[in-house]
């Protein structure tokens, strides 16, 4: 219709109709894409904030096994370092019960997983850009790559383990516990160690002096990088959708 209208006005010179025509087509075009440029931005925030709804109930999704874990772990280390007081230099005091319990399981290097699926999915896609809020995207960034280092570094330190009971079984043995009560030796005080010997072992101290070392490296890149990188995700996911911590009961 319109067509035919420019084709009149051309034919009878109307010049301002044709003009008048062609603004009119210009403005239907514009506004056309406009639109559809609305609706793509609209379909883009829509689907946004069910990413960022979906992450938000993954963060939240996280037991509180890897923080308990984490302040085990730290409690473990700790403990070595004050077994290492006694058994490294002109010390005459005994190890503790506890002490040698940390000796007995200072070879695990292992936590309750951080990965959040549709970050996964996101990033396999390449479709972290669907997320516009800078500070999540940036947060997210900040977590992968922690994540990422501190699979790297759970593979170095994996890659030779000391587990210094079954190594140097002279050095330390286990006790049963109470009937009953089940049994867990590297985690439940079971453990016992000849501290004298221990002192008078190189070898032994070597090995354990690998796993103190190694516990440091695991705390930042194993729990410490992931924890507070995962903390300010889901910070900055609250801040977005308007929540606190405290809105968060399961949350750390």
């Amino acid at each position: 219709m319109i067509l035919a209208r420019i084709t009149n006005a051309i034919r009878t010179q109307n010049w301002f109709a044709v003009a008048l025509e062609f603004v009119i087509v210009i403005a239907g075009v514009v506004i056309g894409f406009q639109v559809t440029a609305w609706n793509a931005e609209r379909a883009e925030r829509l689907t946004e904030a069910e990413i960022i709804g979906r992450l938000h109930d993954e963060i939240i999704g996280v037991g509180d096994s890897r923080w308990d874990w984490a302040a085990e772990r730290e409690d473990t280390r700790e403990l070595l370092l004050a077994a290492s007081q006694k058994l490294y230099g002109n010390s005459d005091e005994m190890l503790s019960l506890r002490e040698c319990g940390a000796i007995a399981q200072s070879h695990i290097f292992n936590s309750p997983t951080l990965t959040l699926p549709v970050l996964a999915e996101l990033e396999s896609t390449g479709d972290l850009d669907l997320i516009a809020n800078r500070e999540i995207r940036d947060a997210i960034t900040t977590f992968l790559m922690a994540i990422s280092w501190a699979g790297e570094m759970d593979t170095a330190i994996n890659h030779e383990i000391w587990n210094l009971s079954i190594r140097f079984p002279d050095l330390m043995n286990f006790v049963v516990s109470e009937p009953g009560v089940e049994w867990v030796p590297h985690f439940d005080g079971s453990a016992r160690c000849d501290t004298e010997a221990m002192r008078s072992h190189p070898g032994f101290l070597n090995a354990l002096a690998d796993n103190i070392s190694k516990s440091r490296f695991f705390m930042i890149a194993g729990l410490d990088g992931p924890n507070e990188a995962f903390l300010a995700l889901h910070e900055a996911v609250d801040a977005e959708l308007g929540l606190t911590h405290e809105d968060d009961e399961a949350a750390p």
